[in-house]
């Protein structure tokens, strides 16, 4: 495993980060919440999660995100309540010590990526402009 400071800004804050799906291109597990956005980079970029869904958001749509992950085998699914530190360590050192479990992760992220969705958004649109 490659040391994480060499890969990624030396920074704490994540939040700013312009290029996120460059950072997370280098990471070998992205902890993350579940929203849509951060989903579709992931799944593009087939690189295995634990994901923490909000719990503050309409119609908890990052559970259901999450769980479509979760049930295919591509992230480990943690609610927020009751998490803590070393809960959430636990998790991620369990599937960082575990590279067939990396690997199937990275696997089934891959394949519910769908690489050409601008296209399909594109053509979606243009056809309804007709």
């Amino acid at each position: 495993m490659r040391s994480v400071a060499s890969r990624t800004p030396s920074r704490s804050d994540a939040s700013c980060i312009a290029a996120m799906a460059d950072v997370m291109r280098a990471a070998d597990l992205v902890i993350c919440r579940a929203g849509a956005s951060t989903l579709s980079e992931l799944t593009a970029l087939g690189v295995p999660a634990i994901l923490v869904p909000s719990p503050n958001v309409t119609n908890h749509h990052q559970e259901k995100n999450a769980a479509l992950l979760g049930d295919h085998g591509a992230a480990l699914v943690l609610p927020e309540e009751g998490l803590d530190g070393k809960k959430l360590f636990a998790a991620a050192a369990g599937i960082l010590n575990d590279p067939q479990r990396m690997e199937t992760m990275s696997q089934n992220m891959a394949a519910l990526g769908i690489p050409d969705a601008t296209k399909r958004i594109y053509d979606t649109v243009m056809t309804l402009l007709k």
